[in-house]
């Protein structure tokens, strides 16, 4: 168990200080199933308070539209750009992967976020449905057997009710069908202490090994297992439809020592390299701040209050101008950063750090990363 100091959602910024100021906040406990070897945030907060007001965009980080146009280019490279393939994506945000597959693929995305609902707005080429996903939601379409790929980046993560959604993954596909799953790699996370991966958003974190046990029970068959470099250590692991097996008793997964190794490294982060050099130039009168207003940064900066930033920096529109939950730290553009730069900035977006560093390679004074 890994109990964190109470924590504000990380997908939430205010739009006024005073709102800020203002977040609630909510406990935050990282636990380990006995059962399949998933760890999980203990307290389950509601999808409509998590994922109502969805400050997350992502065609607005530079990184993963790379990313999912090189995911798209694997799809249609390995299935065809002329067949007619039928594919249904789970969580498809602003439809960053969709409007990238071939033209004559059928698409589907489902995805119950106001940020899906707003780039449908606009205009798209696939169908939406601004719902979440489930067994249910399949029934109720009549969408049984539609599909021949079935694919989520970084959706499980966010799902309390896995089961349900994996019933309706394999209700959906034709038989032989294919799901492919993008899930942040639980075992590299646990091998370089990334606590500032642990929210409330994040209801899950996945290793190859829990993906396979809790999967495979409803009627697939794992296939193949990709790892990507993306979010710290990314996992890309397809199944395949097949019969639902029988359950079969299984030795249960024992506790992974490494989550002793995370809580020492969560519980001694002021003694850390970056709080060390921030917490000086603080001291002596220099300016603190931060790049990459990211659920991450929310974490971060939020479990070390004694830091006080003067700004943390960001691209996408949906948080600039607006302020870190409890902190209030003012969420600024880049340019901002490049006419009053501090002495000191943090990459909170540390995964982007090759990107972020050299974009900026005027900068005047000292990066640090926290990972």
């Amino acid at each position: 168990m890994l109990r964190m100091e109470p924590m504000p959602l990380a997908g939430f910024f205010a739009a006024t200080r005073v709102e800020a100021f203002a977040a609630p906040v909510f406990p935050l406990t990282w636990v380990f199933c006995h059962g399949c070897g998933l760890l999980q945030v203990l307290e389950d907060i509601p999808d409509e308070v998590l994922f109502s007001s969805y400050n997350y965009a992502s065609s607005s980080v530079a990184g993963l539209v790379q990313h999912f146009a090189g995911y798209a280019n694997f799809l249609t490279a390995k299935y065809g750009a002329r067949s007619t393939v039928r594919l249904l994506e789970i969580g498809c945000n602003d439809g960053v992967l969709l409007n990238r597959l071939p033209p004559a693929w059928s698409v589907v995305g489902v995805d119950p976020s106001d940020v899906a609902r707003n780039a449908a707005s606009c205009g798209v080429s696939y169908t939406l449905h601004n719902c979440s996903f489930s067994l249910g939601f399949v029934e109720r379409q009549r969408l049984e057997g539609r599909f021949d790929i079935i694919t989520g980046s970084n959706c499980l993560a966010h799902i309390s009710d896995l089961k349900n959604v994996f019933a309706g993954a394999h209700a959906a596909l034709g038989a032989g069908g294919h799901f492919w799953l993008e899930v942040h790699d639980c075992d590299a996370l646990l091998a370089t202490n990334q606590w500032d991966t642990i929210y409330h958003e994040h209801k899950a974190e996945w290793s190859e090994q829990s993906a396979i046990r809790c999967i495979e029970p409803v009627g697939f068959a794992h296939v193949a297992t990709h790892r990507l470099p993306l979010h710290g250590g990314l996992l890309r692991i397809c199944f395949e439809k097949t019969k639902p097996a029988p359950c079969v008793p299984r030795s249960e997964p024992r506790p992974d020592s490494r989550l002793s190794d995370i809580r020492h490294a969560y519980e001694t982060r002021y003694a850390s390299p970056a709080a060390q050099m921030l917490a000086g130039a603080q001291s002596t009168g220099g300016s603190i701040g931060a790049f990459g207003a990211s659920g991450r940064a929310n974490v971060y900066l939020n479990q070390l209050q004694e830091l006080r930033f003067r700004y943390i920096v960001d691209q996408s529109p949906l948080r600039v101008s607006k302020f870190m939950p409890r902190i209030a730290i003012p969420v600024v553009p880049v340019d901002t950063f490049r006419s009053e730069p501090v002495d000191v900035c943090l990459i909170t977006a540390w995964n982007y750090r090759d990107r972020i560093t050299a974009d900026n390679a005027g900068y005047p004074g000292r990066w640090v990363s926290g990972f």
